[in-house]
């Protein structure tokens, strides 16, 4: 009788244990291996935010692997087009293969970051601005594709 029930007693912390895994993935890729964010060479100056840092990491990764359809997603209704994200695309598409320097710069609500790629004279200044207007201070951005310089 005492077997049964350590027995059964194992079995339950079994499936507390294992009732929060997913056992059935096999997938255990980093997101940042999935979201391309590993292959950037980003040397990071100013002061960013997780989530100032993480989508400027995004729009570069969608640069360089010149995603005209990811960046658009990532730029949502309100950042621009998919013709914005093309025109992107192609001034700023080479110079995303090459290693980049990105300047945060944070107001109160809203951040810009100033990337300086190597070997390129110009820089792209990328203008994010709060996900969710009703809740701004969540550090959740969506990319102004409209506004570059």
């Amino acid at each position: 009788m005492r077997r049964a029930r350590t027995s059964v007693w194992l079995a339950g912390a079994l499936v507390l244990l294992l009732g929060g895994c997913d056992v059935t993935s096999t997938d255990k890729t980093p997101g940042r291996i999935k979201d391309g964010t590993a292959e950037l060479e980003l040397t990071v100056t100013g002061r960013p935010t997780p989530g100032s840092l993480a989508t400027a990491e995004h729009v570069l990764a969608r640069l360089k692997a010149r995603d005209a359809e990811g960046l658009a997603e990532l730029a949502g209704d309100d950042g621009g087009t998919k013709d914005d994200a093309e025109r992107w695309i192609a001034r700023w598409g080479d110079a995303a293969q090459r290693p980049a320097t990105a300047d945060f710069h944070l107001g109160e609500r809203e951040a810009s970051v100033d990337v300086r790629f190597t070997g390129e004279h110009t820089m792209l200044s990328l203008q994010l601005t709060p996900k969710h207007e009703d809740t701004p201070y969540d550090d959740t951005f969506t990319p102004l594709l409209r506004k570059d310089r």
